[in-house]
């Protein structure tokens, strides 16, 4: 092939990851309304901030809570910090009441993703995970509110914000009110009425999967770059760097785990919308040139770290 044919062939490469990086990023579709097969399958965790009033709570900021998604049964624990020591704490003396879940959904932040948290999950087994698409641990979200309405509430007939005092009864009318979803209370659903809980509420979110799965293991993909509403429309909406499949899951909708160039899984999981197909995965666009040598140049790569900076010759440009 000649010199003018080759460096034509580069360019149309280049073009093609130029217009998978801008091609339009789906963001409404259907997530995972989670897994509710039964008890202890699946728990969501998240953290409140109630930064203000600590004085009157012996210093405590945050409260961890923690509800299993098919009987709405609710936990909380009051924390000082953040850091994964006091989450994990925390944590650990909620599992501690006898119920371990199979799967933990958590947000992406460090109070969950650290050395303490993972070794405790799995001391119990329990696999964590997330996904990167901004959707939120959602029905754990609902029930923060449930229980920080009731809070508040009390804290206008006391006339004062000792919250750490009012959270067990709060906790405990939560657990034994009937809940809307479910139309009976936290407390009751136990292995006897479980059955007749999944028959009656859980029935129509069977797992009825008709789309074909679009990914395999191997396959080479981008990520699409959640856009905040602010954010400038003509940037990139896919990343520049490619990352592979290294799991497909078995769920409704189906989710995906990756790794990135060097082996090292990416943390969360991902939906099929979320993921664009790559045609070159070894194509690359020039960022900027760092330094030149003769008819060397050293050049950092678009959307990597310097880590991934390296010598090309003048001519591949």
């Amino acid at each position: 092939m000649s010199q003018q044919s080759e460096e034509g062939k580069f360019h149309n490469e280049r073009a093609v990851v130029v217009a998978e990086l801008h091609k339009p990023a789906g963001r409404i579709f259907s997530r995972r309304y989670g897994d509710i097969r039964g008890l202890n399958e699946t728990f969501q965790a998240d953290l409140v901030d109630i930064p203000m009033h600590s004085k009157d709570n012996d210093g405590y900021k945050y409260l961890l809570t923690v509800i299993d998604i098919f009987s709405k049964y609710a936990w909380a624990r009051p924390i000082k910090s953040k850091s994964g020591l006091d989450t994990t704490s925390a944590m650990e003396d909620i599992l501690k009441e006898g119920r371990i879940p199979k799967n933990l959904h958590v947000d992406r932040g460090k109070e969950f993703y650290n050395k303490e948290f993972k070794k405790l999950m799995q001391n119990h087994k329990i696999h964590m995970y997330s996904t990167l698409s901004n959707m939120k641990a959602s029905i754990c979200e609902r029930f923060n509110r449930t229980l920080t309405e009731k809070m508040w509430r009390r804290f206008s007939l006391r006339g004062n914000y000792a919250w750490t005092d009012i959270l067990p009864d709060s906790l405990s009318e939560y657990n034994n009110t009937q809940h809307r979803t479910i139309r009976m209370k936290p407390v009751d659903v136990i292995k006897a009425t479980e059955k007749d809980l999944r028959r009656r509420v859980y029935s129509k979110f069977k797992i009825n999967r008709t789309k074909r799965i679009k990914f395999k293991i191997g396959d080479k993909i981008r990520i699409s770059k959640f856009k905040h509403i602010f954010e400038k429309g003509y940037t990139p909406n896919w990343t520049t760097e490619v990352f592979g499949i290294s799991t497909v899951r078995n769920t409704d909708p189906v989710t995906y785990e990756l790794i990135d160039d060097r082996q090292n899984p990416i943390e969360g999981v991902f939906y099929e919308e979320e993921l664009a197909e790559v045609k070159y995965s070894d194509v690359f666009l020039i960022e900027k040139v760092i330094k030149k040598r003769g008819k060397k140049l050293c050049v950092k790569w678009l959307g990597f770290g310097d880590s991934y900076n390296s010598w090309i010759t003048e001519s591949d440009i």
